[in-house]
């Protein structure tokens, strides 16, 4: 009996540890391995979560994309549809991409001397091979067909291109499910189609022709500059080799050079030909390679004219004020990812963005701010922010809550932040001291929110009315302390305008140009740092005078008003040119 109560104890022990184990959390937060993967329809990958004892996996849609309970991800048919990874009160998501697959060439361009000639080329097809097709734009000038035996070498498969005719053809290699989606194109030229032998000899005509470029890259729907030399540019001539690639068109001349813009229409190699009207076979060939591999957080120089899905977006980045150029994103894609992308191509940073990695300084004093977003749309890391030496705080904070999607009580925005039904907003203005212009700050407040610390917060950013700079010039009346300061009120074509001086040893000097400056006037018998120029006819001349240890100068009229330089030198502290003194 005492041996079978201490078996039974032993296994209520045992029992008690294991159920003791299992209760300890982990301590490291779970982490799916992969947030976006692209799948070959047919074709599997893994995903795995870290930090988590046990997952629950799941799909969004099946008849893509499935998953298994080790997280083994198949791809079933193109499209897009998530894979989730549910561990504790936590949900993990993967986009999954799956492609109906990919079709590839040795070669993209072929080129038969004459009828009868042929050209073997090896496909590799990464994916479905069942209803592999090989087709031609064009008997008369080339057909394909499988290389006998037809066989596959693991993904590679070979087809024969026979000359039939002089002339250009288009063999396509697609699959008949996805004709439209999978498919690979190899452009034929058989003989010299483009340009017919002469019995003119060389030696007949002295024109040279440089090409500047012996290769062009350009990206599908993009365009590229080609500068081509003759030493006679009226008899040069052009033409594409196959313009369903890429089209050439003339542009501007500058002495013996012409630039032109090649155009990429479709995916693949082609040349473009210059040569001599009275002498073709006086010529030079370029290579022009269209790219047509559209990707996510790329710039292109046009704006692209399709996308990798019908969700996608397409983002403008000026690199100055004539020149933009185009990204395409996700529809949840992550603004600090396309920031970073954009700004390590044009070398432009800008304030108050994110960043994934440290942006560059535009000015010696710029800092930046560092922060862990929370945002967990996007791939977790650091992010960083640009700041002038002299920041506004309110910007900072917005531009963090707005990346991470989440507003704080009682902090400042300059954006009205998303509310629950509960919370409440409270609003104010306040002027600007860079620009002078009124804005309106947010704070969002609990429902039960404390009015004491609402008060104290609101009443330290309008700053007792201190927020303004002397001398500058608002369009919005600032609010001034009334023992200090006094504003210096005039027009300008009849809009007024606003500047706050100091009551005490205000600088007229100062005072004065800043209210020329902006009205672009010289007024009667004020003094200036500056000198104007007098309008002679008028019967107007300019005096300079010693103000203190400076130099003034007036402009006056003929003949001398004396009771004007009275009045001038007799007020020079509280004249206000064009306005009033408040």
């Amino acid at each position: 009996m005492k041996k079978a109560f201490k078996s039974l104890l032993s296994i209520f022990l045992a029992v008690f540890m294991v159920a003791s184990l299992m209760a300890i959390p982990s301590s490291a937060a779970a982490k799916l391995s992969k947030t976006s993967v692209t799948v070959t329809k047919g074709y599997q990958t893994s995903l795995t979560v870290s930090g988590a004892s046990s997952v629950t996996w799941s799909t969004g849609d099946k008849s893509i994309a499935t998953v298994s309970s080790k997280g083994k991800v198949v791809g079933k048919a193109p499209g897009t549809t998530y894979v989730y990874a549910k561990t504790g009160g936590t949900t993990l998501k993967c986009k999954v991409t799956v492609v109906a697959a990919k079709i590839t060439a040795n070669t993209s361009d072929v080129e038969l001397d004459s009828a009868g000639d042929s050209q073997i080329v090896t496909l590799t097809v990464k994916g479905s091979h069942s209803g592999l097709t090989v087709g031609t734009t064009n008997k008369k000038v080339a057909t394909a067909s499988w290389v006998k035996p037809v066989e596959w070498d693991g993904n590679k498969i070979k087809v024969r291109i026979t000359a039939k005719g002089k002339g250009t053809a288009r063999i396509k290699v697609y699959l008949k499910k996805y004709p439209s989606t999978c498919y690979k194109y190899i452009d034929v030229s058989v003989g010299d189609s483009l340009y017919e032998d002469d019995d003119t000899d060389s030696s007949d005509s002295n024109m040279n022709i440089v090409a500047l470029s012996q290769k062009v890259d350009v990206n599908a729907n993009g365009t590229a500059t080609l500068q081509v030399y003759s030493s006679d540019l009226k008899n040069m001539g052009y033409s594409v080799n196959n313009s369903r690639i890429a089209t050439v068109t003339a542009g501007n001349t500058s002495g013996n050079y012409r630039n032109f813009t090649v155009r990429g229409i479709s995916s693949g190699t082609t040349t473009v030909r210059f040569y001599d009207k009275n002498n073709t076979k006086k010529y030079v060939d370029v290579t022009i390679n269209v790219n047509n591999d559209l990707k996510y957080y790329e710039l292109y120089p046009t704006r692209p004219t399709t996308m990798l899905s019908s969700t996608d977006k397409i983002l403008t980045f000026n690199a100055n004020n004539y020149t933009s150029y185009y990204m395409i994103v996700p529809a949840n894609y992550d603004p600090a990812q396309a920031n970073t992308a954009a700004a390590q191509k044009l070398n432009k940073y800008s304030y108050y963005e994110v960043y994934t990695t440290v942006p560059g300084r535009l000015s010696s004093g710029d800092t930046y701010n560092q922060f862990t977003h929370t945002n967990f749309a996007y791939n977790y890391g650091t992010r960083y922010i640009l700041l002038p030496a002299t920041h506004d705080k309110v910007r900072l904070n917005t531009a963090i809550a707005k990346y991470n999607n989440s507003f704080e009580y009682y902090t400042i925005y300059s954006e009205r932040p998303a509310t629950s039904q509960w919370d409440d907003i409270k609003t104010w203005s306040v002027i600007e001291a860079s620009t002078g212009r009124s804005v309106t700050r947010y704070m969002l407040v609990p429902y039960n929110y404390d009015q004491d610390r609402v008060d104290k917060i609101i009443n330290e950013d309008k700053g007792s009315g201190s927020n303004y700079i002397y001398y500058n010039i608002y369009t919005t009346r600032p609010i001034i302390n009334t023992e200090t300061d006094s504003i210096v009120q005039f027009t300008n074509k009849g809009v007024w305008k606003y500047m706050v001086v100091p009551k005490k040893n205000a600088d007229v000097l100062k005072r004065n140009e800043a209210i020329k400056n902006d009205t672009g006037v010289y007024e009667p018998y004020i003094m200036y740092e500056t000198s104007p120029t007098p309008n002679t006819a008028a019967g107007e001349y300019v005096l300079p005078s010693q103000y203190g240890s400076k130099i003034i100068y007036v402009l006056c009229t003929y003949p001398q008003d004396s009771s004007q330089h009275q009045l001038m030198y007799a007020n020079v502290s509280t004249a206000a040119p064009k306005g009033t003194l408040s």
